[in-house]
């Protein structure tokens, strides 16, 4: 999957999953780190290793929230690669549901989901 989305975004100025983490942020305007990491499914440790090259690129900004935590939000800088790169996204979401099938795809979203709910300590 990866290497997929990776190929047909080769040409935009993020990676596939730079892409995915920006459109969280966005989703949520202001987000708390740990937050952001179970809304990813992410541990923290990568999560935080994934955000350094967005805050030197310019594309979000972070900040101390309460107590220890902090907070990401999308820069104007990150709004706008995101506008930029979100083509090239919908058109392998839409080529890779073309191929796999949107009935496959559905089911496998929902698998996936469930899986993650339980990763997470939840019910699926």
């Amino acid at each position: 999957m990866t290497r997929f989305y990776d190929e047909v975004m080769d040409g935009a100025a993020v990676s596939p999953t730079q892409f995915a983490v920006l459109r969280t942020i966005a989703r949520h305007d202001v987000v708390a780190l740990p937050d952001l990491a179970q809304a990813l499914a992410m541990d923290r440790t990568t999560l935080y290793r994934t955000l350094k090259p967005l805050e030197r690129a310019g594309w979000i900004a972070t900040a101390e929230a309460t107590g220890r935590s902090r907070q990401a939000r999308l820069t104007v800088e990150g709004e706008a690669v995101m506008a930029e790169a979100a083509g090239a996204w919908e058109a392998a979401q839409r080529r890779f549901v073309g191929a796999f099938g949107a009935e496959r795809w559905a089911a496998m979203a929902q698998s996936l989901g469930d899986i993650v709910a339980l990763a997470q300590g939840g019910a699926a």
